[in-house]
């Protein structure tokens, strides 16, 4: 993943890159797939071996078949404690001679003697400097050995010849005497491709086992994601920015699948693979390792220090996208002000400081991981100079054997390998963090509205009351928008809400909806307080017409129905003929299974509101709710609803929020309101008489015209 794929920061704030809450909320997300997380780590560990494998078969070729070599020992030389250490550390590992005094021992053993004993061999000369090679006696050994019988001595099973007269044979008598470390040689590479193979077999159902787990947690989390926002209440949605809750679902949940697909992964088997290493080297040499680990704590100290400058940098680089995307999203939503008063250059500038902005941040995060990944590089290339220094000076001593020294190089690569990859792992895992605590502050709101136990059942009548009782309400703590509202609507009647701009008549139709709760005072829908009505029984007997219509991608006949299954073909057709919609679906060429666009696409403002009316008829519903049904149509289309209305309320209760006073005309009864109080109601013709508030809002549309 690249740096800064997917948002980190959001409104300025940046999260912590390590919280152990959030860790451990992760890790509950992960119970129900520890069957498979647990083959996953499995695998991981038989890879992580066979990797680990590969520098040891490197260092027995080397010692066991490469270079097999011994030293011949003067035992007369040497003081008896010395001679008894070697006989004692060495004793099955002596190639013994026809000469009591001396003996033969391979190189490779030298260094399991302690290093004290073999110094003082050394300085009293008891050890001869020129190697002798070692074969195991054979039948082609034999044949060389007739054709040159100086130049080899045979004990037991070992037969020995100087290193310098190997020069001295013909490659054919050379490749017969070698015959056995060739064929030796042959199955370690047989081994070694095999073990490659095996490890990348292992690798793929390792990487596909995590890879499903990682889906089905990131399927699960969205899906409880998903219903969580479904279920809370209408001011969670005022709270919170509808781009902003995109992202929670999308790219935060992408978020944490590249952490536990990527970082997650790397990081259990870079720990496997880490420990492993340094078992093993502790194996082949504790002096080694340990003058190799001395860089460690100089390589942990660089990391932190990389870490604190890599999150500035990434706060910074955040900080920069976050006012970019505002800036842009400002751009979108205005262009028509921008367009209208030519004001594109302007904006273009402004967009042009930001983007330099933040381009210059990138460019100082990309400084810091210029220095880091470097600096990792020239760590390991010093860890490999120190091997060759004081390995290669072990080796020369003979307390290290020349394939245990190359598989230190080996191993040494391999241990730098994951902290070269620490720089990307940090940013996903920083990033992922972030996303975790956005997403679990999402799922840990209770904005939603409260559901009782046992629900009061509606009556089962044909026609509902409504009724508000001293109810208070507003969307803001400091704001009140209802003051102490009360009035009853009997059933079957139809009623209007009207009132200037911000008086609260929307707020009424969210109240009979129950999109919310009053502070105070109760709203009662056939004399049960919504409160402890079923959700499911109330959307049964209710039904809204809004202003802006919500129209999905899809065909017509599931806009209309919206999955309801109460909805049956007889009603569907009832609701296209009563609105008037039938008219235009018929028209079209698939009629109701024709293809829509999300928003409406390829429908008039009209036919979108047509079928928001057939949608609520459809259900068959006690109430029907309009809340400025014919405010945003043109007048052609407004005239057709019109017809449609009176036949849509028919035999039922309505209650009608207008703006174009013209449509309420015909209601049983109209309350006006204003500044979040009734102050009027009554007919038309008697609000007219009173000459009050109802009235000044006639002649004003009037004047209009």
């Amino acid at each position: 993943m690249a740096w800064g794929d997917f948002g980190y920061m959001e409104d300025g704030r940046l999260g912590k890159p390590y919280d152990l809450g959030l860790l451990t909320r992760l890790a509950a997300q992960a119970k129900g797939k520890l069957k498979l997380i647990g083959l996953a780590g499995f695998l991981i560990l038989l890879s992580t071996g066979l990797d680990l494998l590969l520098p040891y078969l490197t260092k027995t070729a080397i010692d066991d078949y490469i270079v097999r070599q011994a030293l011949l020992v003067d035992l007369a030389k040497a003081g008896a404690a010395q001679v008894k250490a070697l006989k004692q550390g060495l004793d099955r590992k002596i190639i013994s001679t026809n000469d009591p005094g001396k003996v033969f021992v391979p190189e490779k053993a030298f260094k399991d003697l302690d290093p004290r004993v073999l110094a003082r061999l050394r300085a009293d000369g008891a050890i001869a400097k020129e190697p002798w090679h070692i074969v195991s006696s054979g039948p082609g050994v034999s044949e060389v050995m007739e054709a040159r019988p100086g130049l080899f001595k045979e004990y037991g099973d070992r037969v020995l010849i100087k290193s310098s007269d190997l020069k001295k044979l013909s490659p054919d008598n050379l490749y017969k005497l070698r015959n056995s470390d060739i064929t030796g040689l042959i199955w370690l590479a047989v081994i070694f491709l095999g073990a490659c193979v095996l490890a990348a077999g292992l690798g793929f159902f390792q990487q596909v086992i995590l890879e499903r787990a990682g889906q089905e947690m990131m399927f699960e989390l969205r899906q409880k994601l998903y219903a969580h926002i479904l279920s809370r209440a209408p001011s969670f949605f005022t709270e919170n920015a509808v781009g902003n809750l995109t992202t929670r679902l999308t790219n935060d949940v992408q978020n944490l699948n590249e952490m536990y697909r990527n970082s997650i992964i790397a990081l259990c088997k870079d720990v496997v693979l880490l420990t492993g290493i340094v078992v093993v080297l502790l194996l082949l040499d504790v002096t080694l390792t340990l003058v190799c680990l001395v860089l460690v704590p100089v390589i942990a100290v660089a990391a932190w220090f990389f870490a604190r400058l890599a999150r500035e940098a990434f706060r910074a680089l955040q900080g920069h996208l976050g006012r970019i995307n505002a800036r842009f999203q400002e751009t979108i939503s205005g262009i028509s002000v921008l367009k209208l008063f030519r004001a594109e250059d302007y904006s273009a500038n402004a967009f042009s400081r930001l983007n330099n902005a933040y381009f210059q941040a990138g460019m100082r995060q990309i400084k810091v991981f210029a220095v880091f990944m470097p600096l990792a590089g020239f760590f390991s290339n010093l860890a490999v100079a120190l091997i060759i220094w004081y390995g290669g000076g072990q080796v020369i001593q003979d307390r290290l054997s020349l394939g245990a020294l190359a598989a230190f190089l080996f191993y040494m690569q391999m241990f730098f390998r994951p902290v070269r990859d620490v720089a990307e792992k940090y940013n996903v895992l920083q990033a992922a963090m972030a996303s975790a605590e956005r997403i679990f502050n999402i799922m840990d709101n209770q904005t939603a509205l409260s559901v009782v136990a046992k629900p009061s059942p509606f009556p089962d009548k044909e026609h509902l009351t409504v009724c508000f009782e001293k109810v208070t309400f507003g969307y803001l703590p400091s704001e009140t928008v209802l003051q102490d509202i009360s009035f009853a609507i009997p059933a079957g009647e139809t009623w209007a809400v009207v009132g200037p701009t911000g008086a609260g008549k929307t707020s009424v139709v969210n109240l009979v909806l129950r999109l919310y709760d009053p502070w105070q005072g109760r709203v009662f829908l056939d004399g049960v307080d919504l409160r402890r009505a079923d959700p499911l029984d109330l959307a049964a007997k209710v039904a809204l017409v809004p202003q802006e219509v919500f129209i999905k991608s899809g065909t017509i006949k599931h806009n209309i129905t919206l999955g309801r299954e109460r909805v049956t073909e007889e009603n569907l057709d009832m609701a296209l003929s009563v609105t008037g919609a039938g008219e235009f679906v018929n028209r079209l060429e698939k009629g109701l299974h024709t293809k829509v666009g999300s928003g409406g696409q390829g429908l008039s403002a009209g036919q979108r509101q047509l079928i928001a009316l057939a949608r609520a008829l459809a259900g068959d519903p006690g109430l029907l709710v309009l809340d400025e049904a014919t405010s945003a149509v043109d007048p052609v289309s407004e005239k057709q609803i019109q017809r449609a209305l009176p036949k849509v309320m028919q035999g039922r209760t309505s209650l009608v929020v207008a703006h174009r006073l013209s449509t309420v005309r015909r209601a049983d009864n109209i309350l006006v309101m204003k500044k979040g109080r009734i102050c009027e109601q009554g007919t038309h013709a008697e609000l007219l008489k009173k000459n009050g508030v109802y009235a000044g809002l006639v002649r004003h549309e009037r004047l209009r015209g």
